[in-house]
């Protein structure tokens, strides 16, 4: 044989032994699952897990849009009803929903009908990861639930003040499944009467909404479970319910939020505030801010079907 083939052969051999070694396939050995077979990493996340990645194209615009005034059917100066009525069929399906993190041991809090009777519940954390929800510790008379995972970003913090009318309050969380923000006025408290099977009623607080982010005007499904954050980026309620014609929005209240802590016992350390920029032109960056790090994030509730 020539020595010229002797050298290509040997050639060969070196480029097939080196590629191996340093693993220059296609194949980086990641764990992704697509979104329907979601599966559980027990592994607590490393820090970097939360790094601005996720999310991030699609908020994207967020940088430098204006949020969308909304003009809503009932004007904001309209009076409120003493009470409102929720009525739930008792079906369950898988759906998608809203929370945000209360602390960086895997505490969330969420919205009662959004984790309710699933068969199993994720923190989405990537396009094709979750994190998947090891408790759900539900208020037995109001719409929140406490979640706990293996691990998590690190946690908000709960104001001390209730609102007055008037004041402003940035609602952040996934609208169909996307990333979204409103902005909203305090207009006051109700009674919010949940009937069906398991009915029960709540004190909960009420907002006009003023502007959103998307512009597309339309249902807030989704939104449940998301944080509502007053103009120093601390958390005053939970996305709860809205009143689409009314323009209205329904959060949780103070006091239901420590309740559901206290009865869930998990630890909850002293969180941060969520920075600034909370003002009504520029929420739309500090939603981004949360979004991107996973502080807000996505819930997968999955439901059996047979």
């Amino acid at each position: 044989m020539r020595r010229l083939d002797w050298f290509l052969i040997l050639l060969l051999i070196v480029g097939a032994v080196g590629g191996k070694i340093l693993n220059l396939g296609d194949d980086d050995g990641a764990q992704e699952h697509p979104p329907d077979t979601i599966r559980d990493h027990p592994r607590r996340p490393e820090p970097r897990g939360y790094a601005p990645r996720v999310w991030g194209m699609e908020t994207k615009d967020w940088l430098t849009a204006l949020p969308k005034s909304k003009r809503n059917e009932i004007p904001a100066h309209a009076p409120i009803p003493h009470e409102g009525v929720i009525l739930d069929d008792g079906k369950r399906s898988s759906t998608t929903g809203s929370a945000f993190s209360l602390s960086d041991d895997g505490v969330w809090l969420t919205a009662r009908h959004v984790a309710d009777g699933c068969d199993t519940t994720w923190i989405q954390i990537t396009p094709k990861k979750a994190l998947k929800v090891r408790r759900t510790i539900i208020h037995p008379r109001a719409d929140v639930a406490v979640l706990t995972t293996r691990g998590g970003p690190s946690g908000l913090t709960l104001s001390d003040a209730q609102p007055r009318r008037g004041d402003a309050a940035f609602k952040i969380g996934f609208p169909k499944g996307a990333p979204g923000a409103v902005h909203g006025r305090y207009l006051g408290e109700i009674a919010m009467r949940h009937r069906g099977r398991n009915g029960y009623r709540e004190k909960v607080n009420v907002w006009s909404e003023v502007s959103r982010i998307p512009g597309q005007f339309g249902s807030l499904g989704g939104l449940s479970g998301g944080a509502v954050f007053d103009d120093t980026g601390r958390i005053i309620g939970v996305v709860e319910a809205e009143s689409r014609r009314r323009g209205r929005i329904m959060t949780a209240k103070l006091k239901t939020m420590r309740e559901i802590i206290k009865r869930a016992r998990v630890n909850v350390k002293p969180g941060e505030t969520a920075g600034g920029g909370f003002s009504r032109n520029a929420y739309p960056q500090a939603a981004r801010r949360l979004i991107t790090t996973l502080r807000i994030a996505r819930v997968v509730c999955r439901v059996n079907v047979f």
